[in-house]
């Protein structure tokens, strides 16, 4: 299948000027980029090794863990005394993907009719902290946002705290995203992937927020995942990953085609999903079938009642279909003139990128900083390691300590501590583990207890004993089915 360059940008669309595109700071930058398969091994293996030091400026550290943790505590009590809901994270927090400036996402869990009513107590409730001096955090910003998703936006701590109901697409995203990383190992390349393509894309580049009509997070780390499907073989480091990701999506027609876990899908043939054959004829794809549509199975959530046409794709202009639900498009936050700047960025990106992998191998860790200069004039000395701890902590101490991307459980599914740290290693600290802080029945070890029944409950009208067998279902029964190492946290009658 043939693939075109994104379309020039149209004379009467411009960038907005509180987000430029940057554009090649040298003339002599090549018009195109070099395939990943030409550059050589020992420039790859340098690469990588500078890469890791700018990642290590951006991951999540035990201090800023942390903090979220007691942010995320000090909203749930708050919320679970004065309204009566449980109220848990989800996203890039317990995934361990955030940046340094990452907000954190709760949603609470109720009847499906609580939306409206519950944002509103929210807001009564947070603005009543805003203004408690006595209060153990810092609370200002308030504010009640009255969209689709109902939603309280605040800030707490210097982050910004974002609370909703009945996010349920977020935690079976977020279930799936981890299966993933336990499914390619590689010590997390997943995830230390996201971390440096995310950063590119907010830092550098200026593309991601769905709230600017840009890419979603979400959105993004299907880019990524279609990339590990498709490339795998080649992927030994988070560089690798964002190059590739670069010189793949700045070709890919987005004017013709969708982009779909499985390959492109041609717009013409919607609202059919016909996946055209991948290119070169791959057959070494990362993810079986019988992965795919486990995933699919276990991690999918019923659609809202308001949802009239459960079957058409509605198209936008980045259109990407989301590996868990075909009839949703992730790339629908993308506005038109920010479509064509995502385009020339993928394209800069890729040229830049290649120009600087492509020279001799003592100046590539010279240029790499440079590639990431926004990222590092941020956080170059780690801008999260350095947390003065609040009431809840008891103190105030400096953590330089990276957090280990791995699960902190055990087989039991008993919550472990991160380990001892050590003041004096400052220079090769252990990293934040970034598996996921849940258990062999997909509870949210880290966060508090998940209410099975509460789940049930808001999916399943009217409220039906929820009997967890393995046995045969009769009526009115729902069956948690394992998968590997964690369990669906969303039920669903069939």
């Amino acid at each position: 299948m043939a693939r075109l360059l994104c379309s020039a940008l149209p004379n009467d669309v411009v960038f907005r000027e509180d987000r430029p595109c940057p554009t090649p700071s040298s003339p002599s930058l090549p018009t195109t980029n070099p395939d990943p398969s030409v550059i050589a091994t020992e420039s790859w293996a340098g690469a990588e090794e500078a890469t890791q030091e700018i990642v290590s400026k951006i991951q999540p550290t035990l201090a800023a863990n942390q903090t979220r943790k007691e942010v995320i505590q000090y909203v749930q009590n708050l919320i679970t005394c004065n309204v009566g809901c449980q109220v848990f994270p989800y996203g890039s927090v317990p995934l361990k993907t955030y940046l340094p400036d990452g907000d954190i996402d709760m949603t609470a869990f109720g009847s499906a009719n609580i939306d409206e009513v519950f944002a509103t107590d929210v807001y009564a409730i947070m603005k009543g902290e805003e203004n408690n001096e006595a209060g153990p955090f810092h609370v200002k910003d308030v504010h009640y946002i009255d969209a689709e998703v109902k939603l309280v936006k605040c800030i707490i701590q210097n982050i910004v705290v974002d609370i909703s109901s009945n996010q349920l697409g977020g935690f079976s995203t977020l279930h799936f995203l981890e299966q993933v990383d336990n499914y390619i190992g590689k010590n997390h390349l997943f995830k230390r992937s996201i971390i440096l393509v995310k950063a590119w894309c907010y830092y550098e580049s200026r593309i991601l927020g769905a709230h600017h009509g840009l890419i979603s997070t979400y959105a993004l780390e299907t880019l990524i995942l279609y990339v590990f499907h498709f490339f795998h073989s080649s992927l030994d480091g988070p560089l690798a990953v964002l190059y590739r990701f670069l010189d793949y999506f700045c070709k890919f027609d987005w004017e013709n085609y969708c982009i779909s876990l499985n390959g492109p899908v041609c717009k013409s043939s919607l609202p059919d999903i016909v996946v055209e054959a991948p290119e070169n004829g791959r057959d070494d794809l990362l993810l079986s079938e019988e992965f795919i549509r486990n995933c699919v199975e276990m991690f999918s959530v019923p659609s809202k009642g308001y949802e009239t046409n459960l079957r058409a794709f509605p198209l936008k202009h980045l259109n990407i279909i989301d590996p868990l639900k075909q009839n949703n498009n992730l790339g629908r936050s993308v506005s038109r003139s920010n479509f064509y700047r995502i385009c020339s960025a993928f394209k800069y990106g890729a040229r830049k990128l290649g120009w600087i992998l492509s020279l001799p191998g003592e100046c590539i860790a010279d240029e790499l900083p440079k590639f990431f200069a926004n990222t590092l004039d941020r956080h170059g000395s780690n801008g999260q390691t350095t947390v003065h701890n609040n009431a809840l902590s008891g103190g105030s101490e400096t953590l330089n300590i990276l957090l280990e991307l791995g699960g902190d459980f055990d087989s039991h599914g008993m919550n472990l501590q991160y380990g001892p740290f050590f003041p004096g290693s400052a220079t090769s600290p252990p990293l934040l583990e970034l598996g996921g802080d849940f258990d062999s029945h997909g509870m949210n070890l880290q966060y508090g207890p998940f209410s099975l029944d509460l789940l049930h409950h808001l999916l399943c009208c009217p409220v039906l004993p929820c009997h967890l067998s393995h046995g045969k279902r009769t009526h009115g029964e729902v069956r948690l089915k394992p998968f590997s190492s964690i369990r669906i946290l969303i039920l669903k009658l069939t």
